[in-house]
């Protein structure tokens, strides 16, 4: 990444007409439903860590209450919101698919990861936001020639879970009606499962009759060939993974769009509650007007 530009310290004069267009533009994009599908992680978003990393009632009473009551306070805000959304501002209302979701979630992480270690991003790339959908491209993009990866799924060590539901609605228009709001709605789903990851190179081979065939064969990380495991064999390398996959779907125009993944996503900790929590202080002090 590349370094941040600072501002100067002259204010630079915008041209008034320009700018007046720019904004005009960007409210008539919204009002066509163009916004983009990559809008990042949505404000307050909160993810309960699992039991071994919250605070102790016993060892740290004061940060365990403050992570629950921030969760109460979340949560009750993701009701509300939630609520809204299907009930009062959108209409046709749309659908919440709160029970479908960790299959959603699931599905999707499963063709991902497996079409990412392929190299053929292709037939999922409508369903990966613009800024994954980049990255990947570019880890693919650095693998030495003629390698792939082969994912797999072994099993799921608990059942998915939704940690998240937001819904965000971007601020209306002059004449908006309710058919024609754009926001957007994301779910965080923790999903426990073991899997592994192992390397492969693709190897140009002549069979009997003298033709060209390419055999892919399994390598450890300096490029040797080793025996594969066998079909339904669970590897010694398997790995035990815990992760928080933000799925969202886009309101353009009142329609709704496909589940889309965005990406992941941390466990909520008490320091960052605890800068959230300070941030918002500082914001809420009020000058005392002069007497």
């Amino acid at each position: 990444m590349g370094r941040a530009i600072k501002p100067s310290g002259k204010k630079k004069q915008s041209n008034p007409s320009l700018a007046v267009a720019v904004a005009q533009q960007q409210k008539t994009a919204i009002r066509a439903g163009q916004i983009p599908d990559d809008i990042g992680l949505l404000p307050d978003t909160f993810i309960m860590p699992r039991g071994k990393n919250r605070p102790s009632w016993f060892s740290n009473f004061g940060g365990r209450w403050r992570m629950e009551r921030k969760r109460m306070r979340i949560r009750m805000q993701e009701l509300l919101s939630t609520i809204m959304y299907r009930f009062f501002m959108v209409r046709p209302r749309p659908r919440l698919q709160i029970r479908s979701i960790p299959g959603i979630a699931k599905d999707l992480q499963k063709q991902m990861y497996t079409l990412f270690a392929s190299g053929n991003l292709a037939p999922i790339e409508s369903r990966i936001c613009e800024g994954l959908l980049g990255s990947l491209r570019s880890r693919i993009g650095q693998r030495p020639p003629n390698t792939a990866l082969r994912w797999t799924l072994h099993k799921y060590l608990s059942r998915p879970k939704v940690a998240s539901y937001r819904a965000a609605i971007m601020p209306a228009q002059k004449g908006e009606t309710s058919s024609e709001k754009n926001g957007a709605v994301q779910a965080v789903v923790r999903i426990h499962s073991l899997q592994s990851l192992q390397h492969v190179k693709r190897v140009s081979t002549r069979d009997a009759a003298g033709h060209i065939a390419v055999r892919e064969v399994v390598v450890d990380a300096q490029g040797r060939e080793v025996a594969p495991v066998a079909e339904g064999e669970v590897p010694k390398d398997a790995k035990e993974s815990v992760e928080y996959l933000v799925v969202q779907k886009s309101l353009r125009r009142s329609r709704e769009g496909p589940w889309m993944i965005w990406g992941t996503a941390e466990e909520t900790t008490l320091e960052k509650i605890r800068r959230e929590d300070k941030k918002d202080s500082s914001q809420g002090l009020v000058a005392k007007p002069a007497s």
